[in-house]
């Protein structure tokens, strides 16, 4: 014991002791200093999804007109070739309308017109048609050019399909695989097909109309909509693009020519306007097959589900439901895009009531909602409410309208709301995300 009481004296005063304390306490340090910085890594790449997240501003507080439901089209894009994108919706039987992205020169949206358009045309979709390297607009039976001078200009109507009406879905892929974008239209009035575009698009004449199914039509099977806003993609590996329905999938044979059905385990009923939803195929749990995530529409108390591919061939698909925690009963949920809002590297999934007196939710108003992807090894979604702010939404898209390099989201109306905070007026949305600033 004496022994040891010397050997501590002598270390004390040679100062070793002294430095093994320093040693000690600065290895505690930098333990508490990696811990921080691990717990503000975390915060930075898995941030909060809530309302806090984005910021509401109006690009419109009103529309011309006096029509009180039918604002179809919605296209987020560059219209004028300046780098950023613009918006385009439309007052249906009226004019189809682009808002000019100022955002980042004076804050403000300006209004200008693309041309008449006198149907009721909700689906739409947007590509350079002509190949001039400006963008054209699509819809139902109808393209129209782009001038090249838009803000100055209308753009030329051109109608490729005189002989059907209003189309639901719109959307473009290589249908055939020949390497060029196709044009893939549904209405339940008229049926399901895909266009080629002609090497001389700008002749007014009926392009060569391909049938995928009549199954669609209200007096048979009732199919409102269901592959918008990306539910054409290649589901069973062969290389080719299929197509999603609320209750099943088209497989694509003979580059186009003929189309399988299989089911889908979704669509839990109908609403009023028959079968709808909305679709987006992604490989959601990384395995290397496509899965499928969709969302009811046109409907109160909508869903939404991601379905697991099995990787068979054909592949069939698990339904796995996502719950449902803020108070009352949803509405259509006429929105769908699956995107990583947050920056954790793990794909979110998001929706918004659509702002509709027929089919608005019961317990609350029309809210924006985020399922957070929690990034398990067995995905898990947690439902987060994003906007509560008395506004609908219908057909929103998303994309860095600010160029602050995070996902921000557009939208608009389809049915005018008396309640809504706008006053009821009609009204175009842009939250942004503020996770960069």
């Amino acid at each position: 014991m004496e022994n040891i009481k010397m050997f501590l004296r002598s270390v004390i005063k040679a100062g070793i002791f002294k430095a093994l304390l320093s040693i000690i306490l600065i290895g505690l340090l930098s333990c508490q200093g990696n811990i921080s910085q691990k717990n503000s890594a975390e915060e930075t790449t898995s941030r909060s999804i809530d309302t806090t997240m984005f910021r509401h501003h109006f690009i419109a507080t009103d529309l011309p007109g006096d029509a009180k439901w039918g604002y179809g089209v919605s296209l987020f894009a560059d219209i004028d070739n300046d780098g950023d994108p613009d918006y385009v919706t439309c007052v249906l039987q009226d004019s189809i309308y682009w808002f000019e992205n100022n955002v980042n020169v004076n804050g403000e949206w300006a209004r200008h017109t693309v041309g008449k358009i006198l149907t009721s045309q909700l689906g739409s979709a947007i590509m350079d048609i002509d190949g001039d390297g400006w963008l054209d607009v699509i819809t139902g039976t109808t393209w129209y050019q782009n001038p090249r001078n838009p803000r100055e200009s209308l753009f030329k109507k051109i109608v490729y399909d005189s002989k059907i009406g209003v189309m639901h879905d719109v959307v473009t892929a290589d249908v055939n695989g020949d390497g060029k974008t196709d044009i893939v239209v549904t209405g339940d009035k008229d049926g399901c097909f895909w266009y080629e575009i002609p090497g001389d698009p700008l002749k007014e004449s009926n392009w060569n109309r391909h049938l995928i199914t009549m199954d669609v039509l209200v007096e048979k099977d009732g199919i409102h909509g269901g592959f918008f806003p990306a539910g054409i993609s290649d589901l069973d590996g062969d290389g080719d693009a299929d197509i999603v329905l609320p209750d099943r999938w088209l497989e694509n044979r003979n580059h186009g020519k003929e189309w399988i059905k299989h089911p889908l385990p979704f669509a839990r009923k109908r609403g009023p306007w028959g079968l709808s939803s909305r679709s987006w195929i992604v490989d959601l749990d990384k395995d290397g097959f496509a899965d499928i995530v969709m969302s009811d529409c046109d409907q109160k108390g909508s869903e939404v589900a991601w379905l697991e591919n099995d990787g068979q061939h054909p592949p069939s698909f698990k339904p796995h439901f996502l719950k449902q925690e803020a108070t009352g009963i949803r509405g259509s949920f006429h929105s769908l895009a699956v995107a990583d809002f947050n920056g954790d590297g793990n794909p979110d999934i998001f929706v918004v009531d659509q702002e509709d007196p027929s089919i608005l939710p019961s317990g609350a108003g029309p809210r924006w909602f985020i399922w957070k992807n929690m990034g398990t090894e067995e995905i898990t979604f947690k439902e987060r409410v994003i906007f509560d702010g008395g506004l609908g939404g219908h057909d929103a898209r998303v994309g860095d309208m600010d160029g602050d390099g995070d996902l921000d989201i557009i939208s608009k109306i389809w049915n005018r709301w008396p309640e809504n905070s706008n006053g009821g007026r009609e009204h175009v949305d842009w939250l942004e995300n503020l996770l960069i600033k």
